[in-house]
């Protein structure tokens, strides 16, 4: 790990106890669990979930395009869209976000059009990337229902998270967590590291 970084996990460095965050983005590899702990967090009160996943799927189905070339980056622009719409509504409306998303170290491209969503309509937000061990993500690919990344995919997409773009504390460890100990664990300390700014729009 390098003394600098090229991203965060918030809109500021503030590290002010209980500052109130607007949108929570999780991520993490097959098998980090980041669907079901955001499904468990949007079930709390005040608070709404996306799945870039699904409007993926409704948009596009399968057919994301190689990643890096100039369609999977046309499609990817496209999703955003729809999801940068969801939060703006949701917000409008009072309520918090969690959104989990495909948000890669390597390489960091969709990371930076969140990054500068948030920037410029002046949302308060913090990402965490749920990183459990590798052979936990691969056993728990394994037991999911429905599509499954496969031991190789889970190994490839886990090395996407390198600790060179986002620190050390955006990182958090649920080998040893169950989904409902770690949609908890966001619920009561999400925002500690926030920074306040006006709401957007």
């Amino acid at each position: 790990m390098g003394a600098e970084f090229l991203g965060s996990c918030s809109s500021g460095a503030s590290t002010s106890p209980h500052t109130a965050m607007t949108v929570l983005l999780l991520t993490g590899a097959c098998g980090s669990g980041k669907s079901t702990v955001a499904r468990l967090v949007g079930r709390e009160r005040g608070w709404v979930h996306i799945s870039e996943d699904e409007v993926w799927e409704r948009t596009f189905r399968k057919d994301r395009g190689p990643l890096g070339t100039d369609e999977h980056r046309r499609k990817r622009q496209e999703v955003h869209r729809m999801v940068f719409e969801q939060i703006a509504a949701h917000i409008q409306s009072g309520r918090r976000v969690v959104i989990d998303a495909t948000v890669h170290e390597s390489p960091p491209e969709s990371y930076r059009e969140y990054e500068a969503f948030f920037r410029d309509n002046q949302i308060e937000w913090t990402l965490r990337v749920l990183h459990p061990r590798v052979d936990v993500a691969i056993r728990r690919d394994r037991l999911r229902m429905g599509w499954h990344a496969g031991e190789d995919g889970v190994r490839r997409l886990h090395s996407k998270f390198t600790f060179k773009v986002f620190p050390g504390e955006c990182f958090i460890d649920t080998s040893d967590q169950t989904p409902e100990e770690t949609a908890r664990l966001l619920v009561d300390t999400f925002g500690v590291q926030g920074h306040s700014h006006q709401r957007p729009l």
